[in-house]
This record gives structure tokens, sequence and C-alpha cells, in this order.
């Protein structure tokens, strides 16, 4: 508000400075032209104006009218008549000639009252602008404060929700997990059972491939749950950065994912740069959490027999972290959505649902003063790179 008001001020300022010249140089040529027509001497000359008597014999010229000034003025053209200028003294003073019976009055204006009405005018516009920018920016700080503080109040209600009904659904999705568990336990012996005793019930393969899904689908909401109770933490929580090699962080991330990645048919391949420690400044845990999502994501979008390579190493005074999978890859338009909640990319292959895992590493990377950019990977695939300011040397 501060700054449209300023805007519209400025633009008034404009405009009446414009108008006031226009205004003025309109009176101006008439007043002069009024006075050389009517003059018949230089001595009673109008307050503002001087006069100039020429004649075939020599000029005559106002007693008060500057001597550079009269000087300029005695040097006008026989020929010349109308509205002139004249310039002395470094500046052009308006002025009109009138010829008549071989006698010439040239009537000069006094610039100078004329440039001093035209500063107080502006200055005071300019004073009287400035207080208006004041109370405009002071009016609208106190109606931004009053219009968002419902806004932000809502927002923390939400968060607060989001938080608390997370909060309160991992222990009942934990009894479901473990339930379904241990359901999967019974249903895998009964199969074993039968196998052992050399007959194969269908109907029970069918079981414990939908117990097997249960368990799955009821891992999965916990995933989700935790990563909306995660999100709700980290716009809220401030925790204490230290130095963190994410280099090495990456690597405990592939080194606790092979196995996840080996039932998958995947191969997944930690390629640390040598070329020194990757330290930045940040939250272990949430940095650890960002390279879990990228690789976990890599992996469930890996075909069978593919490989997930993990390669980290500092370039231009920040951190990087390169996932690349060689999977069903990703459209070129998707990229920007990824990184937003519950998102599922448009491409041909079905697209990308990437949940909350993307959004979170976003928003942890961005706390971190970091970015995270997503490209296509040569030859099919998608390739997600973490950048990360390094931390200064010790």
């Amino acid at each position: 508000m501060g700054a449209t008001t300023a805007l519209v001020v400025l633009l008034a300022i404009i405009g009446t400075a414009v108008l006031f010249d226009r205004q003025q140089l309109a009176e101006i040529r008439g007043r002069t032209e009024t006075t050389a027509r009517t003059a018949d001497d230089v001595v009673d000359a109008p307050p503002g104006t001087w006069l100039v008597k020429l004649t075939d014999s020599g000029h005559e010229a106002t007693r008060s009218m500057p001597p550079g000034l009269a000087t300029a003025a005695s040097a006008v053209g026989p020929d010349e008549s109308g509205q002139t200028s004249l310039t002395a003294d470094g500046r052009s003073w308006p002025a009109w000639v009138d010829r008549r019976e071989g006698v010439r009055y040239v009537a000069v204006y006094d610039i100078r009252l004329h440039t001093g009405e035209e500063q107080r005018l502006l200055v005071s516009t300019a004073a009287a602008g400035v207080v208006g920018v004041l109370l405009a920016a002071l009016t609208g700080l106190l109606a931004g404060r009053r219009a968002v503080r419902p806004l932000g109040e809502a927002m923390e209600l939400q968060r607060q929700f989001v938080a608390d009904a997370s909060h309160e659904l991992r222990t009942p999705l934990a009894v479901i997990s473990t339930r379904a568990q241990m359901l999967r336990r019974h249903v895998a012996a009964d199969v074993a059972a039968d196998a052992a005793a050399g007959g194969g019930d269908p109907a029970s393969a069918r079981r414990l491939a939908e117990v097997d899904q249960l368990v799955h689908d009821t891992q999965a909401m916990a995933d989700v749950v935790s990563d909306l109770l995660l999100s709700a933490q980290l716009e809220h929580v401030d925790e204490v950065a230290e130095r963190v090699d994410l280099g090495a962080l990456a690597s405990e991330v592939v080194t606790s994912l092979m196995p996840y990645a080996a039932d998958h048919g995947v191969t997944l391949v930690d390629e640390a740069s040598d070329g020194g420690v990757c330290v930045v400044e940040g939250v272990r845990p949430s940095l650890r959490r960002s390279v879990l999502a990228l690789v976990d994501n890599a992996i469930a979008h890996s075909e069978k027999g593919t490989r997930v390579e993990v390669r980290s190493g500092v370039e231009d005074g920040q951190v990087r972290v390169d996932v690349v999978d060689h999977g069903d890859g990703i459209d070129a338009a998707d990229v920007e959505n990824l990184s937003r909640r519950f998102s599922r990319g448009d491409g041909g292959s079905g697209g990308r649902r990437v949940g909350l895992g993307l959004a979170l590493v976003t928003q942890i990377v961005r706390s971190h003063g970091g970015r995270m950019d997503v490209a296509q990977t040569p030859g099919g695939g998608a390739t997600f790179t973490l950048l990360i300011p390094a931390a200064a040397a010790d």
C-alpha cells in the first residue's frame, strides 16, 4: 500500500509540475505581450517584468534589469517580432517584441519568480506526499496485520490438527500393522503345513497374497501418517544445526536400503566422490530423511534388473547428492508438480505418485538454504539432485 501510494504521489507531483508549467507559461506569454504592446517608456514596467526600448540611436532599459539581460535584449534583430526568449546569465528568459512606428519594445519576464514558485509548489507537494505515504504505509501495516491474523490463526489450527490427528493415528495404525503381520505369519504357517503335507490349497495361497497386501497397505498408511506429522513439525520446530557429512550420510542410506532394493530386484550403487568431505550445516535426521525419500522413490520407480546410483560430491561451494534411476522416467511438464504434496505426474507411464515424500524433501532442503532439481536421466529414468551450501571450513 505504501509503494502504491508513493507511485500515485510521484505521478501527482509530475502532473502538478507539468500543469503548473503550462499555466505559468501561458500567463507569462500574455503578461509580456500586454506589457510590450502598451509600453511607452521603460520606467513604469509592471512588477516581475523589464522593458527595453530600441531605437535607431540606441536603447534604454529598466534600471533594475540585469546588465547581461539588457545587453541580450538590445541585440534583438530588427525584423524580430512576437514571442521570443533571451539567453543571459545562464538562463533562458521569456520575452515579447513589439514593433511600432520605428520603435521596438522588448518586454522580458523575470523567470526567477516562476522558478521560485515552482520550487515551493514541488516542495509542499512532496512534503504532503511523504506524509501521505507514511500514513498509507501505517494504515496498510495495521490493516494487513488485522486481515492476516485470522488467516494465521486458521493455519496454526490446521497445523495443530494435522499434528494431533497424525499423532493419535500412529498408535492404532501400529496395532493394526502388528496384527496384520501376526495374521500373515499364521496364514504363512498354514500354507507351509499344507505344502509339507503334499497338498497345495490355491485358496490358502490367495489368502496369503491378500494378507501380504494388507501388511503392505497398513505400512503405507503408517508412512503417510508419519510424513504428515513430520511435515507439521518441520514448519514450526527449530532444531539445532550441526556439521553433517552429507556424502557419508548418503552412503549410510545406501547401505541400509540395499536389502530393500534387492527385494525389488534393483541394484543400489554408492558412487560417493573421492574429492573431499561433503560437510554442510544442518539437522542430521532431516537430511537423512530427505536422502532416504529420494532413494526410496527411485527404487519404487525402477524396473527389475536396473540400477539406482547415488552420487555425492562438492561443486562450486555446494554439496551435491544425485539419485539416478533408470525407470519409467519423468515428463518435463511434471517436474514442478512433483514437489507438491500428494501430486501425480501425467506422463505416458501413468506418472509418479510421490505422496508427501518429495514435498518433505523440498521443505527440508529449502530450510537448509538449498534446492532440489529434477531432470531426465539420459537413456530413460529420472535424476533427483540435492544442492546444499557447503559448510565453512573449521
